[in-house]
C-alpha cells in the first residue's frame, strides 16, 4: 500500500489549515507560491500551487461556492485525481502512448464549442478570472492518455457471450423495462478502511449538487470514471443492463435527482438521472444492451489496471 492511501485521510483534515483555509478570491490566490512539494509521485510532483490551481478549476467551472467547506470536501479527491493523472501520463510514456498538440486542441476545441466559443477565447477567460490554462490543458492531456491507453491495451480484451446478454435482457421486466439517460461520478476507494471518509466526501458533493453545482463540470474534475471526460455522461442505459445493487437505487430515482452515495467495488458512485423512457414494445434491443455490458467491463479492466499502477507507484503525500 503507497503512503498517499495510508495519509489521505488526515491529509484532508490538515489541506485546508495548512494551505487553503482563509484563502481570498482566485485571482489573489493564483499569486500563492508553487515551489512547495505536495505530493511525489514516483519521478513526478505535485506542487502546492498546482494543487491550488486544480482546485480553483473546479470550483470556477462547477458553480460550488469558494469557502473552506467547499475546498475541504474538493480537496481529498482533487489530489486523488492528480496523483491518478501523474500516473496515468507515466503508464502512457513507458507504452510509447503520445498525445500530440493536435490532440489537446481537439480536445480544447471540443470544450468551447460545448460553451459557444473558441478555444483561444476559453483560456482566455480562465486567465481573465485569475485561473492558470495549464490546470485544464494538463488534465485534458492525461485525460486522452488514458483514453488511448484503454483503447490499446483493454478494449480488444472485452468479450461480452450470448449468454451475458441473454441474462441481461432477462432481468429488464416490470419496472426494469425502462431506460435511463445517466450521469456518474464515481471516487475511488485507495483502501477499505478509507470507505468512511470516501462515503463522507461524496455526501457533501451530493449536497453541493443538490444546491446547484454543475453536476458535468464536477464530474470532469473529479471523477475516476472514464465518463469523466464526457462529464459524466453515460447515455441512454437500459435499466437490465446494470448490476442489482445499483440498479434499484437508479431505478427509484426521479428524473432530475442526484443519488445519495452508493458504495461498490469500484468506488463510491453518484448518479443523475436526466431522463428517462420505456423501452420499445417490440424485439429487445440487444445491441444496446451488448454495448452498456461492454462498457461496464471496460470500465472494471479500466479500475483494475489503475490499481495496479496506484499499487506499484512510489506515492509520497507531504502536505
Amino acid at each position: 500500500m503507497s503512503r498517499a492511501v495510508r495519509l489521505l485521510e488526515s491529509w484532508s483534515r490538515r489541506l485546508v489549515l495548512a494551505l487553503l483555509a482563509g484563502l481570498a478570491p482566485l485571482a489573489a490566490q493564483a499569486q500563492v507560491p508553487t515551489q512547495r512539494i505536495a505530493a511525489v509521485v514516483n519521478d513526478d510532483v505535485i506542487t502546492s500551487g498546482d494543487l491550488i490551481d486544480r482546485i480553483n478549476l473546479g470550483i470556477a467551472t462547477s458553480g460550488l461556492p469558494n469557502d473552506d467547506a467547499t475546498r475541504q470536501r474538493l480537496a481529498p479527491q482533487v489530489l486523488r485525481s492528480f496523483i491518478d493523472e501523474k500516473l496515468q501520463l507515466q503508464e502512457a510514456k513507458r507504452l510509447g502512448i503520445d498525445v500530440t498538440d493536435a490532440d489537446l486542441n481537439q480536445a480544447l476545441q471540443t470544450i468551447a464549442q460545448r460553451n459557444k466559443t473558441t478555444a483561444a477565447e476559453l483560456l482566455r477567460f480562465l486567465s481573465d478570472r485569475g485561473l492558470n490554462p495549464r490546470a485544464l490543458q494538463d488534465q485534458l492531456r492525461a485525460q486522452i492518455a488514458w483514453i488511448k491507453i484503454v483503447t490499446r491495451e483493454l478494449r480488444p480484451k472485452v468479450v461480452v457471450t450470448q449468454e451475458q446478454i441473454e441474462l441481461a435482457l432477462t432481468r429488464s421486466s416490470g419496472d426494469q423495462d425502462r431506460e435511463v439517460q445517466l450521469s456518474e461520478i464515481l471516487l475511488p476507494v485507495y483502501d477499505r478502511n478509507q470507505e468512511d471518509t470516501v462515503l463522507a466526501d461524496a455526501q457533501g458533493l451530493v449536497a453541493s449538487l443538490r444546491g446547484g453545482a454543475g453536476f458535468a463540470d464536477l464530474a470532469r474534475q473529479v471523477s475516476a470514471a472514464a465518463s469523466a471526460e464526457n462529464g459524466g455522461d453515460l447515455g441512454w442505459v437500459p435499466l437490465g443492463a446494470v448490476v442489482p445493487d445499483i440498479r434499484d437505487r437508479i431505478a427509484a430515482l426521479a428524473v432530475g435527482q442526484v443519488s445519495d452515495p452508493i458504495l461498490s467495488q469500484a468506488g463510491v458512485h453518484i448518479f443523475l438521472v436526466r431522463a428517462q423512457r420505456a423501452r420499445s414494445q417490440g424485439a429487445p434491443d440487444r445491441d444496446a444492451v451488448r454495448q452498456q455490458l461492454e462498457q461496464q467491463q471496460l470500465e472494471r479492466q479500466a479500475s483494475r489496471y489503475l490499481r495496479d499502477l496506484r499499487r506499484e507507484a512510489f506515492v509520497d503525500v507531504r502536505i
